[in-house]
């Protein structure tokens, strides 16, 4: 007994040792290089790669000053709520030094509380350059201090205990710089750097395990999100939908292209971050995602694909199809007989990525849910779609969802039966997501 005693403390001590050495407190913190450029020029640039970062979406709560934090994130463990980053010395980031800054940002350690959830990002800004992270460390203190105190999170036991954090760090954590592929362009690899440091991409479209890790080798892939389904946006499913880099740059800047819209996160990341991004980073983008050594700006540059789309009728055998009375029954009056939609209101059908996709889910997912109404610019906007949970039956949503892959996204055997749209419309209901347009019920 005694020698069980024994190993068991020894174990148990182990294990403490084990998830201590996992915290991003013990990170070693390269020293400042002196840069020649001149401190607005450093200061500018760390505002871009805020911007690229997208730190304002997460760290501005509703109605709140820009990145005095407080907003909510709903994870499977419970809320977690976004800090103050703003310099000021009581709630912000005001007393921390340039080391503090880098272990909170790479390594997903604060000075202030300890180890930060996954939900902060850190697994892929562990990726940006030291030149960058100080550009944005100088841009941080330059920015106004906003005295917000934070709120405090809502986790269930034993994640709210912070120190087991670094259990996880040890397991999924890698802690490596960025790594570019000397075989490919230049631009291709400013696009992977994007993709992976600061736009963060695959943080919402890889696929998580059960301890909400990123899986590397599913990258990309697509994962399922507050009831969407972030999409996979690996080169080989692109561009078997058709995808083309002024597609992806359009989508990117604008929030919507020849092969869709936006909507719910992806439409806030648009509107925050990327539409404010230049052309030739989003060339980069566009390059990286689609396998292109080079993608020239005169590809992407120019007027939206969108306005000179060609208009796609229906033929009269596609009319005949099952699915075809109940589009036009429910979705007709918005989107017109033959899918085409109406410029600057709703969105045309045809090529729709929500159709070519492999996927069925988000098509299934958008008639039972609705989309809210979203406005880009005071020209350019979409009224918002009705939520037709009620009035359509299982068998009716697999009909439509059919008929529209068929027609509009060129899918003649992929099949949704009536079993698949059950199991999504009772997987949304028992997350709260069916009760008005797509907002969570709450609790």
């Amino acid at each position: 007994m005694k020698k069980l005693i024994i190993i068991g403390l020894a174990l148990g001590l182990a294990a403490i040792i084990f998830i201590y050495l996992g915290s991003g407190k013990l990170a070693n913190v390269a020293s400042a290089v002196h840069q020649s450029e001149a401190v607005d020029l450093i200061v500018e640039r760390g505002r871009q790669v805020a911007i690229e970062s997208d730190c304002v979406a997460c760290h501005t709560g509703p109605s709140g000053a820009p990145f005095a934090g407080g907003v909510a994130f709903d994870s499977p463990f419970g809320m977690i709520y976004s800090t103050n980053i703003t310099p000021d010395k009581q709630y912000g980031i005001g007393l921390y030094q340039r080391e503090d800054f880098y272990r909170a940002v790479k390594w997903g350690y604060s000075s202030k509380v300890g180890n930060l959830y996954p939900a902060m990002p850190f697994t892929s800004y562990r990726k940006l350059n030291d030149k960058d992270l100080d550009a944005l460390w100088a841009y941080f203190q330059s920015i106004k201090p906003i005295a917000e105190p934070n709120s405090a999170n809502d986790l269930i036991f034993p994640a709210n205990i912070r120190f087991f954090l670094g259990g996880w760090n040890q397991l999924f954590f890698e802690d490596s710089d960025f790594s570019p592929d000397s075989n490919r362009s230049k631009q291709w690899n400013k696009g992977k750097y994007f993709v992976e440091a600061a736009g963060h991409c695959g943080e919402c479209h890889t696929p998580r395990n059960l301890l909400f890790a990123m899986q590397p080798s599913k990258a990309l892939q697509g994962e399922f999100l507050e009831g969407w389904q972030a999409g996979d946006i690996t080169a080989k499913e692109l561009n078997s939908q058709g995808w083309n880099a002024k597609d992806l740059v359009d989508l990117l800047k604008m929030g919507e292209s020849r092969m869709g819209s936006t909507y719910e996160n992806m439409y806030l990341v648009v509107n925050h971050s990327l539409s404010h991004m230049p052309n030739e980073d989003l060339a980069a983008i566009s390059g990286y995602l689609l396998d292109k050594d080079q993608v020239s700006i005169a590809e992407v540059d120019g007027s939206s694909d969108l306005k000179m789309a060609k208009r796609v009728y229906l033929s009269q055998e596609d009319k005949t199809l099952s699915g075809y009375q109940t589009y036009v029954d429910y979705c007709a009056g918005c989107h017109g007989l033959d899918g085409l939609g109406k410029p600057e209101a709703v969105v045309a059908l045809n090529q729709n990525s929500a159709f070519t996709a492999q996927s069925p889910y988000n098509s299934i997912a958008v008639i039972l849910r609705g989309l809210p109404s979203k406005r880009q610019s005071q020209t350019r906007g979409v009224v918002s779609m009705s939520s037709f949970n009620a009035q359509v039956s299982d068998q009716q949503v697999a009909e439509l969802v059919n008929f529209a892959r068929q027609v509009w996204g060129a899918q003649k055997d992929a099949k949704v039966d009536n079993d698949m749209v059950k199991e999504i419309r009772e997987k949304l209901d028992t997350e709260g997501y069916l009760n008005h347009l797509q907002m969570k019920k709450s609790d």
